[in-house]
């Protein structure tokens, strides 16, 4: 895949997620009377725009997403801007009715979390139709392709052998004998290798899932099958589809904080996993493999992307959508709102840590590029 190929690639995901995730905002926004002042695709400066019932629909330059610009996301800027122009009081209330800022708590909350709901809703569906079609499933001998240092296999393995055997035992489907490994952590399983025309046997002792680095399996090597043949799903309905996809997405959702907390302390050295934090080059260079790969891959890829852009936006984090609700609950237990200065101070501050993250992990990206 070339560059120019992952590059688009990886636009036309980054946009198709922000756009959803934008649209429930959008959506929820118009449901409750807030006045939506503008619907971005990608980012200012702007191209063009139309003018509909009160919202400009624009086209902008900058094609990474989207926004929604609602009238009182400020607070009461916009009302102080009207009287500055000499609006009467009466005309600046009847302006500001829409305001998002003069909503109740619960309907900004709702408004807030829409976003994070689209993206949850998508992912759900993704895999729903995922689960739904054939997959390629690997048979017969595994050829050993990568063997992660300091792992079981790195002792007893060798990038080209064989997998006939585990225990003794044949395993036809590929998949079969990780959950095999799997089951056995902590005890050894021997292994059946051809090495060079040799038959040999090697024992291994597969390590527990709580002792693995993100992106390893128990034993940690990756492999090739020796041919792939589809098996139909064995998900029969729409009903079941839906339930499976959405279970996916629960589960992987519930996976993701614990994640994201190992990988920020491995990034600020508080642990040994930040290794399995990837930025956008991560995402760019794996989106570009995606395209290469079966349909049901892409629609899981996508699908994982999704739940990862709902979880990180409803961390109470400014700015993020979490951050956002947590300002606006504290301003309702304070019955006042937060000083504007203070309030910008706190997303600001937000945004500088988020980048500095983003940073950190991008410079891991390379290194992981240079390193092959």
């Amino acid at each position: 895949m070339d560059v120019l190929s992952t590059v688009l690639a990886f636009i036309a995901v980054l946009v198709v997620l922000v756009l959803v995730h934008e649209l429930g905002h959008f959506f929820a926004a118009k449901l409750s009377g807030i006045t939506v002042q503008e619907f971005g695709v990608f980012f200012p400066p702007r191209l063009g725009s139309v003018v509909w019932r009160g919202t400009r629909y624009s086209i902008n330059a900058i094609p990474l997403g989207g926004f929604v610009k609602m009238l009182g996301e400020d607070g009461e800027g916009e009302a102080d801007k009207l009287r500055e122009q000499g609006l009467s009081e009466a005309a600046v209330e009847r302006a500001m009715a829409g305001a998002f800022n003069r909503k109740p708590v619960w309907i900004r909350v709702a408004v807030l979390l829409a976003g994070v709901v689209m993206n949850f809703l998508l992912a759900g569906i993704l895999f729903a139709f995922a689960v739904a079609m054939p997959v390629s499933q690997g048979r017969g001998p595994l050829l050993v392709t990568s063997i992660a240092p300091d792992s079981p296999a790195a002792e007893s393995l060798q990038v080209g052998d064989r997998i006939l055997a585990a225990d003794g035992r044949a395993f036809d489907v590929s998949g079969d004998l990780t959950a095999y490994v799997r089951t056995h952590a902590g005890h050894p399983v021997t292994l059946r290798i051809e090495r060079d025309g040799q038959v040999l046997d090697e024992s291994v002792i597969p390590r527990p899932d709580s002792e693995l680095a993100p992106g390893e399996g128990p034993v940690g090597f990756s492999y090739r099958a020796d041919h792939y043949v589809e098996v139909p799903s064995k998900i029969s309905g729409v009903v079941e589809a839906t339930g499976q996809g959405f279970y996916e997405a629960g589960n992987l959702a519930y996976q993701i904080p614990g994640g994201l907390a190992d990988a920020v302390g491995g990034l600020l050295g508080l642990n040994d996993r930040g290794g399995g934090a990837v930025g956008p080059i991560g995402i760019a260079e794996e989106t570009g493999r995606m395209l290469e790969a079966p349909l049901v891959s892409q629609l899981f890829f996508m699908g994982i992307l999704s739940i990862n852009l709902a979880v990180l936006n409803v961390l109470p984090f400014p700015p993020l959508d979490g951050g956002r609700i947590v300002v606006v609950l504290v301003e309702a237990v304070r019955r006042r709102r937060l000083p504007a200065e203070r309030e910008a101070l706190i997303y600001l501050t937000g945004f500088m840590v988020l980048i500095a993250l983003v940073i950190l992990i991008s410079i891991q990206d390379v290194q992981r590029l240079i390193e092959g």
